[in-house]
């Protein structure tokens, strides 16, 4: 798969993957539905339907293809790994995987947009082009994290696997690791994690 078929399956199926989150929120709050596979394919299939509306003779599908940024391969499955545990017991990934992900989209986003965006006389986005330190950084990261059998590793390693099967087509590996959602995402779940252990301890009067 080259890389423009791998941006075109990736934009539609984040934003699929987004509305089956939402749905799948609205629903457990309501107790509309049992959890399981029955509620899944239902709610897939009503977010497909939603992005399959036309807007101006255009499906909302195709508008998000044209004007989205770029979804990451790493971010498109945290979404993935969420919508799977929505809606069954069994847990994909553990507290330190999502501290993990967390952690890599807010401090990733953080070094590289700001200077991207001209705010230093580096842009780090350059050095998706062609091998350099980023390269050999997230393949050393990637490997830390499958010895300490952290899961997010996988989704880094499928980022990997994905930018070389990218078939020689000139594509920035930034793209592959990162997108400015997943950095925005992962600054608001740590702002809510310090919100929590900030949040003074309910006092008892004995």
């Amino acid at each position: 798969m080259n890389h423009s078929a791998l941006i075109h399956v990736l934009l539609p199926l984040c934003p699929w993957l987004i509305l089956v989150l939402g749905l799948q929120a609205v629903a457990s709050r309501c107790g509309l539905m049992t959890r399981g596979w029955s509620r899944l394919t239902l709610l897939g299939l009503v977010s497909a339907g939603l992005l399959l509306v036309p807007i101006q003779g255009i499906a909302i599908a195709k508008w998000v293809c044209g004007v989205s940024a770029d979804f990451s391969v790493p971010f498109t499955g945290l979404l993935a790994v969420a919508v799977w545990e929505g809606e069954f017991p069994r847990r994909l990934f553990s507290k330190a995987d999502w501290t993990a992900a967390w952690a890599f989209g807010a401090l990733a986003g953080v070094c590289l947009y700001p200077l991207a965006l001209g705010w230093g006389s580096f842009d780090p986005y350059e050095w998706g082009w062609s091998f350099s330190p980023l390269f050999a950084g997230s393949a050393v990261l990637t490997a830390v994290l499958l010895w300490k059998q952290n899961r997010f590793g996988l989704l880094l390693l499928l980022a990997i696997a994905a930018y070389q099967l990218r078939q020689g087509e000139p594509a920035n590996y930034w793209d592959y690791l990162l997108d400015p959602i997943y950095c925005f995402v992962s600054l608001l779940a740590f702002a809510f994690r310090l919100a929590r252990v900030a949040r003074p301890a309910p006092s008892t009067n004995v």
